[in-house]
């Protein structure tokens, strides 16, 4: 059976016991045209970047797909996370414009006037360069306050494999931004 045939329930249940990103592709690219309209309407009098709320929705869910159990629909869930991350971003800004304040504010002495340029980046480029255990470890460290041990609750890795990623994760965004 193709991930095209596969159910929402199967699929769900394949990323849950594998953490596949082909089936995880195919479960939100059938819910991405609902969740881009239902953000579009719920934010229409206000001036959220529909990509950033999906996006960061998207990450959510699969950082914490494990927590989704079947006894509701798959994509009332999402649109939980969507409603969250849009209450969110109203409290605190775009993602991104977060991501890059606590990633360039960690190191204030060393912004330079042509560093400062660097704030312009884009922080989602930069992330696609890193593998995506890498990804969720640098997301949940930099972006939600996850502690190293939590997250190796979490993601169910060694706690030095966390600290691993997380400087690996840095070294590679610290190469890509003094590299633009």
């Amino acid at each position: 059976m193709s991930l095209k045939q596969a159910s929402v329930e199967q699929l769900v249940a394949i990323v849950q016991v594998s953490g596949d990103t082909a089936a995880f592709n195919e479960l939100f690219s059938r819910h991405d045209r609902k969740l881009r309209g239902f953000l579009a309407f719920k934010s229409a009098d206000q001036r959220h970047d529909i990509d950033d709320l999906v996006q960061e929705t998207y990450v959510k869910a699969f950082l914490n797909i494990q927590h989704f159990s079947q006894h509701s629909q798959f994509s009332t869930w999402l649109l939980r996370i969507a409603i969250n991350e849009m209450l969110q971003a109203k409290r605190s800004g775009n993602i991104f414009t977060r991501l890059k304040q606590r990633w360039f504010a960690s190191e204030p002495d060393t912004l330079t006037h042509t560093d400062k340029s660097a704030e312009h980046l884009d922080v989602e480029t930069l992330m696609a360069g890193l593998s995506t255990i890498q990804q969720q470890v640098f997301v949940y460290t930099e972006f939600y306050g996850y502690s190293q041990s939590e997250i190796a609750d979490k993601l169910n890795i060694p706690l030095g494999s966390v600290k691993t990623y997380m400087k690996q994760a840095r070294d590679a965004l610290d190469r890509n931004n003094t590299s633009c």
